[in-house]
């Protein structure tokens, strides 16, 4: 395991960080990395990659992000979007914004966690290694971890870098009650993707939520003319996985019900979007609905997943 504190302010559009080192975004070999960007009035911030998709948080500031899928949205400190693969995201507005950039199989994500007193945590992924940042959004904290600590004020983060299988206990202060901190959490995972290889395309994450999309090809469908329901099961199981491990830990199948309420005759796409309904220390259930182009409920999916993180 190694710790580094990083210094944001300044970095502009280069890498304040990346793992392998010395890496460039837009590389197929690229894998993770973090930099900071300064919101200007009047100026524009593009991301977007064939190979490289990106996760984001507002530091601060307000901003308008144009998506090529989902339109114009308003984001306010503390809020996060993606930009997936093949998309091209504008971003506008006043303020600063924390950038993580993945390609050659990391899942990420970013949350935020409002802290009144320390939080304890145990941190590291079964399956891969992983690497973790910590930044302040309003104020400052201390971090703690195997016996060493690290004081992070605004303007700077904590990198933790953990091979597979590598869990470590961390403990963060604040510097104040009710301040926000931005976990940003990358797994190194293998580049098989099943999901992937039948066209599933993510439109958008966030904390405990994914919408997918599936642009349907003769391949989907089955001898009667329907998208097949295998194809359903597995545009649903592709959603709400990126949905469940978003909390943290990579997670399983263990359960799951589909109901199959209409035929999908020859769509040109199907949308699944996966809801939580219960979170519990290890199980994470949710409610996947899929839909195609006419807006036709096709079916719904009760899913149950397990965290494999310990």
């Amino acid at each position: 395991m190694k710790i580094t504190k990083i210094l944001l302010n300044g970095v502009g559009e280069a890498l304040a960080f990346s793992y392998p080192e010395n890496t460039v975004p837009g590389n197929e070999d690229f894998r993770i990395g973090f930099s900071l960007n300064q919101l200007a009035k009047n100026e524009k911030i593009y991301f977007g990659s064939d190979h490289v998709s990106s996760y984001h948080v507002l530091v601060e500031g307000r901003a308008e992000a144009l998506n090529s899928e989902l339109g114009r949205r308003a984001f306010e400190a503390g809020q996060t979007f993606s930009c997936e693969e093949e998309e091209r995201v504008e971003l506008t507005g006043e303020g600063r914004v924390f950038n993580m950039f993945m390609s050659g199989g990391v899942r990420g994500f970013i949350r935020k966690m409002s802290l009144e007193t320390e939080k304890k945590m145990r941190a590291g992924e079964a399956m891969g290694a992983c690497v973790l940042a910590f930044l302040g959004l309003d104020s400052g904290f201390c971090l703690a971890c195997d016996g060493e600590k690290l004081e992070c004020e605004v303007g700077s983060a904590i990198v933790i870098q953990a091979d597979k299988q590598e869990f470590f206990n961390l403990t963060i202060t604040p510097e104040k009650a009710e301040m926000s901190v931005a976990c940003v959490t990358g797994v190194m995972l293998n580049r098989y993707d099943f999901g992937k290889y039948i066209g599933v395309h993510l439109l958008e994450r966030s904390e405990g939520t994914c919408r997918a999309r599936l642009d349907i090809c003769p391949d989907h469908m089955n001898p009667i003319g329907t998208v097949h329901g295998g194809c359903l099961f597995t545009l649903a199981d592709a959603a709400c996985g990126i949905a469940a491990s978003s909390l943290g830990g990579i997670c399983t199948t263990v359960n799951s019900n589909i109901q199959f309420l209409n035929a999908a005759f020859w769509p040109k796409y199907l949308i699944a979007e996966a809801k939580p309904k219960k979170f519990g220390r290890k199980i994470r259930t949710f409610l996947v609905e899929i839909r195609d182009d006419r807006d036709t409920l096709i079916c719904t999916v009760d899913m149950v997943f397990y965290s494999l993180q310990q």
